[in-house]
């Protein structure tokens, strides 16, 4: 399918009223909800699909933030005339699950957010003297007295295989703070988390609970990938979770 004129995957099975759509976090893919998909598809219509620059999507043209990917997302839900959808976010797919919920209130019935990214980290005396460094040879680079290679080694190996557009992308949405997006949350909502989550810590989770009214919070073992750590509990929640809808 062709979204914002970029090649878009999209798996769409099952054959019900109700949808669930599947976001991934950033540098997976639809494969992420793959198994989940499969078992869900059986009580409702299953939209799992690969978001841009990741998969078997095509990368955005320009930098785009979350925004922009909430946009592309709802004009998948306009095509394929979704009127009732669950929506399920991991990590990088939790804030665009929000900005989709926000922007279409009538037909997002309830939001699962699974190690959500959308709360800005708290920087380690560590870290803060590796962003002063990573700066100030920046700063050597733009004069040309360093190479750029220098900077290589300052991002993460997700930043390091990246295309540029890629990495201009990723800066742009690690910086978003979507704490007053939480707060606008109406909908019934489930945070499910990994207790050993590294890259979006469990202190995170406790800030989404408490920024979003009435969200019911779920911690389990595992680390960012919680719900593939406890696949078969995740799935559990999930159902239990809807039926009180």
């Amino acid at each position: 399918m062709q979204i914002k004129s970029l090649n878009t995957y999209i798996q769409d099975i099952g054959k019900f009223d109700e949808t669930i759509l599947f976001l991934h976090g950033w540098g997976s893919s639809h494969l992420d909800f793959y198994g989940s998909a499969r078992i869900f598809q059986n009580q409702f219509r299953v939209i799992n699909l690969d978001l841009w620059g990741f998969g078997s999507s095509q990368e955005p043209n320009e930098v785009w933030g979350s925004c922009e990917y909430a946009s592309a997302v709802i004009e998948i839900i306009k095509k394929l005339k979704i009127k009732k959808l669950h929506i399920v976010g991991h990590s990088f797919g939790g804030k665009i699950a929000t900005q989709i919920c926000l922007a279409c209130p009538d037909i997002c019935k309830s939001l699962i957010l699974v190690d959500s990214a959308g709360i800005a980290k708290k920087q380690s005396f560590f870290l803060k003297k590796r962003v002063k460094k990573y700066k100030k040879l920046k700063n050597l680079v733009n004069l040309g007295k360093k190479s750029a290679k220098v900077l290589e080694k300052f991002g993460s190996s997700d930043f390091r295989k990246s295309s540029q557009t890629m990495r201009k992308i990723m800066v742009k949405v690690v910086n978003e703070n979507f704490e007053n997006e939480f707060k606008k949350l109406e909908l019934p909502t489930l945070i499910f988390w990994g207790k050993k989550d590294k890259t979006t810590p469990l202190y995170m989770g406790k800030c989404i609970n408490k920024l979003i009214k009435n969200s019911k919070f779920v911690i389990v073992k595992g680390g960012h990938f919680s719900h593939i750590d406890n696949f078969e509990f995740f799935n559990e929640i999930c159902f239990q979770f809807w039926r009180t809808l």
